[in-house]
């Protein structure tokens, strides 16, 4: 019986490796020296927008107190039924009120679209309504396109306040993992995604994909956007948003963040490379399995006891090193991560289950499944 702990026991150390090779490249946008001069370029930034007054609030005023400043803001009004608009003609945001939805389109895609047909920009920096770019991160990511041949995204760092919304983590790990952006191989991997929080991208880029058109019925129209790009011989740039954008999701508990998930999670899934799905499934299994060693103590020897004791410290740590480089996550959170575990894999199913029944998943009032 004691083999068997010990074969167990390596299984899992194998496995958790799974984790390091996915996240062996983490990275920031560059931190600029002090005193560095203005990027040389226009940039348009483009929110899409649909009864998103409160993260305007937040949002707007931080790009305006920018010391880069955009060349304009463009908040495109999809359909809202608050006070979106006014919010954004008080922060001096150009409000492009939102046509009606065309058929076959996604209300992401067409609301990003129309914003982008009005930009004037040389850049477009597409952002979320829920994010916040922090001081001098407009700097930064200006200075991005010197890099002229690439695409640039940018997870936002995840503000976390509350124990609700402590239970996203694992989905904001397994989504930054599922862009094979930051594996071993770094940028020679193949299929790396984008962020669809955060995407900075040339007029000539956008217009050579043709725009949001080719991705008008993609939930998660970022995954497949990453792929025209490459297609097009541009390279697809990832980074965490970490001193540049933060943002908080789900403010409204943990209701939110089942839907939220749900509404994207099953088509994530299977648009991931394959090669991040086998890393992440490793990993996921390696934790799961560190989990279930814990089992074994009644029974095991001094060794063993000592053995499976070490090796979910080791899960600790490794969670420790992915959780706080995406967000404010708090360290019981991390110490006690079988509990978000099976709050992950407990939607995850729960949303395959629902697309198997052809059953659908709405956000926003609009069917999105």
């Amino acid at each position: 019986m004691e083999l068997f702990f010990w074969i167990f026991l390596g299984l899992v150390l194998i496995l958790w490796f799974g984790g390091w090779v996915m996240s062996a490249r983490f990275r920031t946008v560059p931190a600029l020296e002090p005193g560095a001069p203005k990027p040389l370029v226009k940039i348009s930034i483009v929110v899409p927008a649909r009864d998103e007054e409160e993260n305007l609030e937040r949002l707007l005023p931080s790009l305006t107190t920018q010391e880069f400043s955009p060349d304009e803001i463009i908040v495109v009004n999809d359909q809202s039924t608050d006070l979106t608009a006014e919010i954004a003609k008080e922060h001096g945001a150009t409000v492009l009120d939102g046509r009606p939805l065309p058929e076959g389109w996604y209300g992401k895609p067409w609301a990003c679209q129309q914003g982008a047909d009005a930009a004037t920009g040389d850049w477009i920096l597409f952002l979320d309504a829920d994010t916040v770019v922090e001081e001098e991160g407009l700097l930064r990511i200006g200075h991005l396109a010197r890099q002229e041949d690439s695409v640039h995204s940018i997870c936002p760092y995840h503000r976390v306040p509350t124990a609700a919304e402590q239970l996203s983590a694992f989905f904001n790990v397994i989504m930054i993992l599922g862009m094979n952006a930051f594996t071993l191989k770094g940028d020679r991997a193949s299929q790396i995604g984008l962020f669809g929080q955060a995407m900075f991208v040339s007029r000539k880029q956008y217009d050579a994909v043709g725009g949001h058109e080719p991705v008008k019925t993609e939930v998660l129209e970022n995954f497949h956007l990453s792929r025209f790009f490459t297609e097009a011989g541009f390279q697809c740039r990832c980074y965490l948003g970490r001193g540049t954008i933060s943002m908080r999701m789900f403010p409204d508990g943990w209701w939110d963040i089942v839907a939220g998930w749900s509404k994207g999670f099953v088509s994530g899934a299977d648009n991931t490379p394959r090669s991040a799905v086998v890393g992440i499934s490793f990993w996921l299994s390696g934790l799961i399995m560190g989990t279930i060693s814990l089992t074994f103590l009644p029974l095991a020897s001094p060794a063993v006891t000592a053995a499976v004791a070490g090796m979910y410290s080791l899960c600790v740590i490794q969670t420790f090193y992915l959780f706080k480089n995406i967000g404010s996550y708090w360290f019981i959170g991390i110490l006690l991560f079988p509990v978000g575990l099976i709050f992950y894999q407990s939607v995850f199913f729960r949303a395959l289950f629902r697309k198997r029944q052809g059953g659908q998943i709405q956000w926003k009032g609009r069917d999105v499944t």
